[in-house]
């Protein structure tokens, strides 16, 4: 009877508090925010997943809120001319299928949430969504052996879901100083000396490698929605993550893709090229 009972209420409760939380943040009074997008490097380089966000779904290297004074961005990007690219004709494919599917579907929905959302709501969702994530950075920074940052990460998920209303505010940076760090399994791995592997194009997701794709697999099951949550809301939940987190850098996608002779080539180079400074990147 008592499971029954949980079984009904678990995902209704959550949509409501999650809806409860939409309506406090309404009512918050804007802070300064981060501009986001994918800014090129004066010097002919291009963003990277060190200190930009590649403009397709599920790169999240960027601290969260929504775009603001976005920079003009030119496709320069170092040239992969001598990679070996086994999986070339699959991912091809892939990449076709992703770009009709960025082009004539998530990029006017983004569109429409970016107009709809307010600036305030649309912070708050992505603050919301980033403090569900905090756990898995503290896990994977236990296991990179940097006992600080665990901490650090642990602490910015009790304040934020308690002063911070779930999550949807940020004070642990605003008072206490505790400044966001991502951190996911392909940095572990990365740092035990496992490589990237081969070049991979997902299904919606796009440019990947095998760590990267490992490291889907475990955020997945490490992530707390599918434990606080039934079908469907889970996969409406992690929907309107993906959504919320690739609508501010929806624009550079189709701005990228215009400006490039060949998009399969130019998104794969500037992908390797973001796994290779991320590879040189000291924290």
């Amino acid at each position: 009877m008592m499971s029954r009972f949980a079984r009904c209420v678990r995902p209704s409760g959550a949509v409501a508090l999650f809806c409860f939380a939409l309506c406090s943040a309404g009512c918050a009074t804007p802070s300064p925010r981060t501009p986001s997008g994918a800014a090129a490097d004066p010097g002919g380089s291009a963003p990277t997943t060190a200190t930009g966000r590649l403009p397709v779904p599920g790169h999240r290297r960027r601290p969260a809120g929504p775009a603001q004074d976005r920079p003009e961005i030119e496709p320069h990007v170092v040239a992969h001319r001598d990679y070996r690219d086994p999986l070339l004709p699959f991912n091809r494919v892939l990449f076709t299928v992703n770009d009709a599917l960025y082009r004539y579907m998530l990029i006017p929905v983004s569109r429409g949430y970016l107009w709809l959302v307010p600036d305030p709501v649309e912070r708050s969702i992505g603050n919301f969504f980033q403090n569900l994530r905090t756990p898995l950075s503290a896990v994977n920074h236990l296991l990179q052996l940097q006992p600080g940052r665990m901490s650090t990460s642990t602490l910015r998920f009790a304040v934020n879901s308690t002063l911070g209303l779930l999550g949807l505010f940020d004070p642990a940076t605003a008072w206490f100083g505790l400044e966001h760090r991502e951190t996911g399994f392909d940095d572990t791995l990365a740092y035990y000396g496992l490589g990237y592997g081969l070049y991979l194009v997902l299904p919606l997701f796009g440019p990947s490698d095998l760590r990267d794709a490992a490291n889907r697999v475990g955020s997945y099951f490490l992530s707390p929605i599918p434990y606080l949550t039934d079908e469907p809301v889970t996969t409406g939940l992690q929907g309107f993550d993906t959504l919320q987190d690739f609508a501010p850098a929806a624009e550079n996608y189709r701005v990228l893709r215009r400006q490039s002779e060949d998009p399969y080539i130019f998104f794969r180079n500037l992908y390797l090229q973001g796994v290779q400074r991320d590879a040189a990147y000291t924290p």
